[in-house]
């Protein structure tokens, strides 16, 4: 399976937003920078980072592993 393809249950909400532990929004603004937490729709939440990107970057190889480990 190629790499960075859509995985049906696992979309990154919100392009990246920040969020709390409890997968709650971080802020009421909808900025992706600052401190928080990527949240994917099957309910992952990622460690704490600090840019939108870098919350992207989690949620590919989060995918990633999926796809791995269906093989």
């Amino acid at each position: 399976m190629p790499k960075n393809t859509r995985l049906t249950g696992h979309e990154l909400l919100y392009e990246g937003l920040a969020f709390d532990s409890d997968g709650r929004r971080a802020s009421l603004g909808w900025s992706t920078g600052g401190k928080g937490h990527g949240r994917c729709s099957c309910g992952a939440l990622s460690p704490e980072l600090d840019s939108g990107s870098k919350r992207k970057a989690w949620h590919r190889d989060h995918k990633d592993k999926l796809k791995e480990s269906k093989k």
